[in-house]
């Protein structure tokens, strides 16, 4: 009789099933139904809605990332350190209330540059150098700038700058679409560096003819902010020899060929660049680092050494015979008319292919290399805070750093 009843209750809960819409089961002993997850049903309360929730918390989260990531790059982007903007707003007031005598140390600067095909650069360029112009005092400043060899809009864009420094009056010599420097069809090896040292020269060659300059501005064809520019030439307070920048490439450090840290070694191209304890904790602290030699974009160096001796100021080379001999490999050390007693009456250097029995070196590297030797001018920086490069994409990295 039980087995009877069982199998009738049963049947009853199968027909009751049936009966009911699909995945519906029913308790019978508690009165509840309760939903079945079969394939392919759509249940508000079954794993589709999980989904839909994961979905949906899923969708929220990237959202708010993508906001914080686009609100941290801008902040990257537009973020400057205080070291970097600490000449704005005397460059500003020099370009708002001008004066002849500038806001500077009242230093005359010699500022020489060569470009050629370099329509990108030029204009930020120029920019940059009318500011710092503003600060410098347009009486304290000299512009030799040389184009060669250019099949863009470099020359008019160098005519335009000359009518800008005309209308400020700032003297000047630019000179567009000059051939006096032959470029040689073999451009290998010293051939190169004879061309590029001949452009450089040529340059100068107001400086030597006249005097008159404390200090000497060397600029590449680089991208370079003013406040960076003055800075170069504020390094150590003005109480250097020479100094130089930092110029960035593609993978960090770009001319790791001049420049050697203060024990002549070669540094790293990834920072902090150089691998002294000392050398370490200027680069952290963004403090000029001694430096054997360096270029790097843009330099700053005494005028002195360049000029003829009946037209230096002697106020920086030395009147004591050198403290050392030259190295047997220097130029100098076999030919007596590239020497004297004394640094103060050494003849002026140039800028110089190497030796036969020197490496092969760039004429950017034996120019504060001959100071060093020739001049015993050893104060020689590089300063980190000013960052240049020939592609504005290298700089902006370096001055907003993530």
């Amino acid at each position: 009789m039980e087995e009877q009843m069982s199998l009738v209750s049963a049947e009853e809960g199968v027909q009751r099933v049936s009966e009911d819409a699909p995945g519906t089961y029913h308790d019978s002993s508690e009165g509840r139904s309760s939903q079945l997850s079969t394939p392919g049903t759509m249940s508000p309360v079954g794993r589709p809605t999980f989904l839909r929730s994961l979905t949906r918390g899923w969708w929220l989260k990237f959202f708010a990332y993508l906001v914080l990531f686009c609100v941290s790059l801008r902040s990257a982007l537009d973020f400057e350190q205080p070291e970097e903007v600490r000449y704005r707003d005397i460059i500003n007031t020099a370009i708002e209330h001008p004066k002849y005598t500038g806001y500077g140390r009242q230093e005359k600067i010699f500022i020489a540059a060569a470009f050629s095909n370099n329509q990108d650069v030029l204009p930020y360029w120029s920019a940059s150098l009318i500011k710092v112009i503003h600060y410098l005092g347009t009486r304290n400043v000299y512009v030799s700038i040389l184009e060669s060899g250019s099949s863009d809009q470099s020359p008019l864009l160098l005519r335009e700058l000359d009518g800008m420094l005309a209308r400020l009056h700032v003297e000047r010599r630019i000179l567009t679409e000059d051939d006096v420097v032959k470029k040689p069809e073999d451009m290998g090896g010293n051939n190169r560096i004879d061309f590029l040292s001949a452009i450089r020269n040529r340059a100068l060659e107001p400086l030597i003819e006249m005097g008159g300059y404390d200090k000497v501005v060397f600029s590449n064809d680089i991208f370079i902010e003013p406040e960076s520019f003055i800075d170069l030439i504020d390094t150590m307070n003005g109480d250097y020899d020479m100094a130089c920048g930092l110029d960035f490439g593609h993978y960090g450090l770009y001319d790791d060929w001049v420049i050697r840290d203060r024990l002549g070694k070669l540094p790293s191209t990834i920072w902090p660049y150089f691998f002294e304890q000392a050398d370490y904790q200027a680069i952290v602290k963004e403090e000029p680092v001694p430096v054997f030699t360096c270029w790097n974009g843009i330099v700053v160096f005494a005028a002195d050494p360049l000029l003829p001796i009946h037209l230096r100021s002697n106020r920086t080379l030395s009147t004591d015979a050198l403290p050392y001999e030259l190295p047997a490999t220097h130029p100098a050390a076999h030919n007596a008319s590239m020497r004297g007693p004394s640094p103060a009456l050494t003849p002026p250097i140039r800028f110089r292919s190497s030796a036969p029995d020197e490496c092969f070196s760039s004429e950017s590297f034996l120019l504060p290399y001959d100071l060093r030797r020739q001049f015993n001018m050893q104060r020689i920086y590089v300063n980190p805070r000013v960052i240049t490069g020939y592609q504005w994409r290298y700089v902006l990295p370096q001055l907003a750093p993530f």
